[in-house]
């Protein structure tokens, strides 16, 4: 076992006492979209006539709230969420060429939560996430043209940091957070890797629902 595997492993088992010491536990699901940003890459193509753009995905999964009497709450989820970027090449729609890589993700945000107010009440989260590439692609045009899989150009595992907050009325949930990629994700073998780390950057809106 890789020793990021053993990592996560341990962040996990370290939830197992915390659960034992809560008030309440709870589950829930929740979906949206993602907005996806590779900065390192923004950076790089910024040139006359090219322009980049968040890259419009989504995000869906679940979570187990550990709720104590104080308002704090520990909130592991496991959410599978679309990043990448996307860029135009040339001003010209006759000759401009379009580019888009795409990463999913299954995401483990490990989270520490504190809620506040009473009737409709606000929330605020952060912590790590541990984060599991599924499959990568890039796609050179629009509609139609074919994707090419560069799965193993991209790293299996990421270490980012969640910060979020949101509102909740009854069992409803809506929030918005920031994922910030920490590891370069362009694995060693990469053909034509760059100097600079590339690192993701999501911001999603999220609607969840809490049982």
């Amino acid at each position: 076992m890789s020793t990021r595997m053993l990592v996560a492993a341990a962040c996990l088992v370290a939830f197992l006492p915390i659960g034992a010491a809560a008030q309440q536990i709870g589950f829930g699901v929740k979906g949206g979209v993602s907005l996806g940003d590779l900065p390192a890459l923004d950076d790089a193509f910024d040139e006359p006539g090219v322009e980049g753009s968040r890259l419009v995905g989504y995000a869906v999964g679940g979570f187990l709230a550990f709720r104590f009497d104080n308002g704090f709450s520990i909130q592991p989820e496991v959410l599978y969420t679309q990043k990448g970027f996307k860029y135009d090449f040339g001003s010209d729609l006759m000759t401009s060429v379009h580019l888009r890589i795409r990463a999913d993700y299954l995401d483990v945000p490990l989270l520490a939560r504190y809620t506040f107010g009473k009737g409709v009440r606000g929330y605020v989260f952060g912590g790590p996430s541990l984060d599991f590439r599924v499959r990568a692609t890039e796609k050179y045009g629009g509609g139609k043209a074919p994707e090419t899989d560069i799965s193993d150009e991209v790293e299996r595992f990421e270490f980012a940091l969640v910060v979020g907050g949101g509102i909740e009325f009854g069992p409803i949930l809506l929030e918005a957070r920031w994922s910030e990629g920490l590891t370069d994700i362009v694995a060693d073998e990469a053909a034509d890797a760059p100097a600079t780390a590339i690192k993701t950057r999501t911001v999603l809106f999220l609607f969840g629902f809490r049982f």
